[in-house]
């Protein structure tokens, strides 16, 4: 006899195991296992958000032209991807994708990741990018910047601050005489 919170214990499982799989793609095996998902040729413009047991990932022949910044950092257990065949935009928006190209080891890639756009990188690995992206690194913020920036403005207060106090205190010190 089955309860209705047996029931409803199944449904939350089978629920939360299919949220774990992306909406437009496959996965396999069925059971709680690493995981190979296929998002293959499903014209995607957009990662999906990917379950962390992902163990093999296909993104290739998609209309992907960027990754976000950490998306695969919490792929821990991915032991092959495909990125081929998408309209890589090799701008500093592919920044985050070359650095975690670059980290991989060599066989964890199945095809090289090449640029599509602009047009004088297409056909370019994203790997082979030195020179072109040497405009995105320095215009990064690094934490000592905010440092200076925030000395700087708190600097500005306190002197601002002086001279509101001495303002006052001159202020307090004029007498003003009015004859009607």
């Amino acid at each position: 006899m089955v309860t209705w919170q047996g029931l409803l214990i199944f449904l939350f499982l089978e629920t939360s195991y299919a949220s774990s799989c992306p909406d437009l793609c496959t996965c396999s095996p069925s059971d709680h296992q690493p995981l190979k998902v296929d998002c293959s040729f499903r014209e995607l413009e957009t990662l999906p958000p990917l379950p962390k047991s992902t163990q093999e990932l296909n993104l290739q022949h998609n209309k992907l032209e960027s990754i976000p910044a950490g998306a695969f950092d919490n792929l821990q257990m991915l032991n092959v991807i495909n990125l081929s065949s998408n309209p890589w935009h090799c701008d500093c928006g592919i920044w985050y994708l070359k650095n975690w190209v670059e980290d991989q080891p060599g066989d964890l890639l199945s095809s090289d990741v090449k640029c599509f756009t602009p047009p004088s990188l297409h056909q370019k690995p994203v790997s082979e990018l030195t020179k072109e992206l040497t405009s995105c690194s320095s215009s990064r913020k690094y934490c000592i910047d905010f440092l200076f920036i925030d000395a700087f403005l708190l600097l500005l207060m306190v002197l601002w601050f002086c001279f509101l106090i001495g303002s006052l205190m001159i202020a307090k010190r004029i007498k003003f005489k009015m004859k009607i």
